[in-house]
């Protein structure tokens, strides 16, 4: 291709460029909608959490941080994907390619090939050259050299350079060298396929070429290099690897190339040793593979290159919020289920200590009534028969009794809040565990750390309900539980004993001393059994109720989040699936098969990975019709048939059997042991169609 024709065509990249920037910048828009929408229900549920009658300080504020947590981090998305999208509008003429390569792979050599460089630039042994981010040009494309991956020093910055650049390109050149590839390069490709870009890779031939020999010499040297069964014994070895990722790299181009012979081949003063190194190279036809990727592909990656920019952050975080929404609601049901075993016990509790209550109050009726003859036959005559009264109930130790009876109860409540404390952050600690075990995400975020410990905020200070026995009877008297205020008292029982017989007046005042105390005796036992009741429900209702209500107040404030936060994951996702659709609908234009878009219902994508479409008709496209979107947008494309049947639609996109869908609460359960990377993927495009999460049995 001429200049002037590869020219015309980065003018097409950029006018295509623009179309990509507007419909990544109308998605971004509808996206922020939505989450803007979702952080004022965030908002409001943290005002009526944090409004709400019932309050316990840790528990509390442990919820209302993770609400403004997540409030933060509906934020931080929109802003994320504003900056990265206006980063890109600011280069939106350039057709940016970023080069990868693993620590002394030949990255430097190349750009010193390609930029006609004077070598300098090139690493000695060990030594690493390429310490940050530069730029070039080459041909009219803007070429990004990063940091080699997998150096020992400086590695995770030099790969945070590396990747921070990748976002931006519209093509990726990866490095390997034919010693081997290592592990640590497979992990970088894959990164890179989930940031949705193209690739080329490259095999770099590193045979040296000694400089005192003959150019026949090298030449032999350099064709028994390129030995192609030993080369695509490499590429096939490294290929293998997609499989640990649940990619697929086949359909990756490669091409082998000796970088130290292209950039000599810039260098020899002798013109005809010049070409045979640069033809020996190869180097040419990796040139023709960018010109080709450009000019045949160019216009949709640089489209890609701008949706991808807000559809990967969507599926990520729709994949999140589902993860969380399903914990969440995993979690609220333990709550749940610790609430009702509370008010089961609550209710029990009621009933058991009233019957304690009544049998104590009853015991100490009839231990007074015992007393009652004998204490009258003695002090009949006694001016200080209250104070002897009072003094005989007080050996008695009946205060005591009632005192320890209501510690009891005490004691009953909190060992029951401790247990159920225990219960609750132990079954929530496991509900996560298990949420987490039953998911189907690569990417695991359950943070165990958010089980709340309700036992210290609970059991501590303002909620003893025995403070003395005064503040336990309600009674301002001071005395053995209040008794003086009720005793019995001397006042107008003896002054008539000057106008009767000794012997009548003394059986008279035995009588109405004995009805006193009788009547008395009455009197404190119903107002002690009215006090201990009355204590009693203080008790539960201090406590008791009042974890219930706290345990009421966090559900719903749960419940309330794990809905908001499933609506957002599919509001994110029929926003995700409006660009997946504008993307193949560029792809299907950019064929030449208009019109195949209105067969199409929706589309399903793992960007540079997979795009499936759900159609009506099977027949909805021709083989080499889908061989063709499926080489222009370098992703693998399969196609699943359109069914109400949500069971049945899951079940042919993970091309595995479930077991059971609750369409009510939206999730799919499917019995699997050993998911691969790969079922995860169709688990997340067959969620993606059907709006259903997806979890273990």
């Amino acid at each position: 291709m001429d200049e002037k024709q590869f020219k015309e065509e980065l003018k097409q990249c950029k006018k295509s460029a623009g179309t990509g920037y507007r419909i990544a910048y109308q998605q971004a828009g509808r996206l922020n909608m939505t989450l803007l929408s979702a952080q004022d229900s965030i908002q409001q549920t943290i005002y009526d959490f944090n409004n709400s009658p019932c309050y316990i300080s840790d528990a509390t504020e442990n919820l209302g941080n993770q609400l403004s947590e997540i409030s933060d981090s509906f934020a931080k998305l929109s802003s994320s994907v504003d900056r990265e999208l206006e980063k890109k509008r600011k280069n939106l003429s350039k057709f940016s390619i970023t080069l990868f390569g693993r620590t002394m792979a030949g990255k430097s050599t190349l750009m010193e090939y390609l930029t006609h460089g004077n070598g300098e630039r090139i690493g000695k042994g060990a030594q690493r050259t390429t310490l940050d981010v530069r730029n070039y040009k080459w041909n009219g494309l803007e070429i990004t050299d990063v940091p080699g991956i997998g150096a020992a020093i400086d590695g995770q910055a030099d790969e945070d350079k590396a990747f921070e650049a990748a976002k931006s390109a519209d093509l990726i050149m990866f490095l390997l060298t034919d010693d081997a590839p290592q592990k640590v390069e497979a992990d970088c490709l894959a990164r890179v396929k989930e940031l949705g870009k193209p690739i080329i890779c490259i095999l770099n031939v590193k045979m040296a070429l000694p400089e005192n020999k003959s150019l026949k010499f090298k030449l032999n040297k350099i064709r028994e290099a390129f030995d192609y069964d030993r080369l695509n014994a490499i590429k096939e070895q490294f290929i293998s690897y997609d499989s640990q990722y649940g990619q697929t790299w086949k359909y990756i181009p490669f091409i082998y190339v000796h970088l130290n012979a292209a950039f000599l081949s810039q260098h020899s003063p002798n013109p005809d040793e010049a070409q045979a190194l640069l033809k020996a190279s190869h180097i040419e036809k990796l040139e023709d593979k960018i010109i080709e990727q450009v000019s045949k592909r160019g216009q949709i990656y640089r489209i890609k290159s701008f949706i991808d920019t807000v559809s990967k952050p969507m599926m990520e975080s729709t994949e999140k919020m589902l993860h969380q929404s399903h914990l969440n609601s995993a979690q609220g049901r333990t709550i749940v289920a610790k609430r009702r075993s509370m008010e089961k016990w609550k209710n029990k509790f009621d009933r058991d200590s009233s019957q304690e209550i009544t049998s104590l109050v009853e015991y100490i009726r009839t231990q007074l009534n015992s007393e009652v003859s004998l204490f009258a036959e003695e002090h009949f005559d006694d001016k200080n028969a209250d104070k002897a009264w009072n003094g005989l109930v007080k050996e008695r130790h009946f205060e005591e009794k009632c005192q320890k009876l209501l510690n009891k109860f005490e004691n009953q409540c909190n060992e029951q809040i401790e247990e159920i404390s225990r219960e609750i952050t132990n079954e929530l600690n496991f509900s996560a565990f298990t949420v987490n075990d039953k998911s189907l995400r690569m990417h695991k975020i359950i943070d165990g750390k958010k089980a709340w410990n309700w036992t210290a905020t609970i059991l501590s200070g303002g909620l003893v309900v025995a403070d003395g026995i005064a503040y336990l009877l309600g009674a301002a008297a001071a005395g053995p539980l209040g008794w003086l205020a009720l005793g019995v008292t001397g006042v107008g029982l003896l002054g008539s004993f000057i106008f009767k017989k000794r012997e009548k007046k003394e059986n008279e005042a035995r009588k109405k001393l004995e009805k006193n105390l009788r009547q008395n005796v009455t009197k404190i036992c119903d107002y002690l059994l009215k006090q201990l009741n009355k204590n009693k429900e203080s008790l539960i209702e201090k406590k008791i109720t009042n974890v219930i209500k706290e345990l009421d107040k966090i559900n719903a404030a749960i419940f309330r989040l794990a809905d908001t936060q499933k609506e957002l994951a599919w509001g994110v996702n029929r926003s995700l699936l409006e660009i997946n659709k504008e993307l193949l609908t560029q792809a299907v234009y950019l064929t030449g098969a208009s019109g195949l878009e209105y067969s199409i219902r929706e589309i399903a994508r793992i960007p540079g990975d997979i795009t499936l479409i759900m159609v009506d008709n099977e027949n909805w496209i021709l083989p080499d019709q889908k061989r063709n979107i499926e080489q222009l947008i370098n992703e693998h494309v399969e196609y699943t048939v359109y069914t109400d049947d949500k069971r049945t639609l899951i079940a042919n996109i993970i091309r595995h059997q479930v077991s059971n869908v609750e369409e009510k609460i939206g999730v799919a359960h499917v019995r699997v042991k050993n998911e691969s990377p790969f079922f995860q993927n169709r688990v997340v495009l067959a969620e993606q169609l059907s709006n259903i999460l997806i979890v273990k049995e």
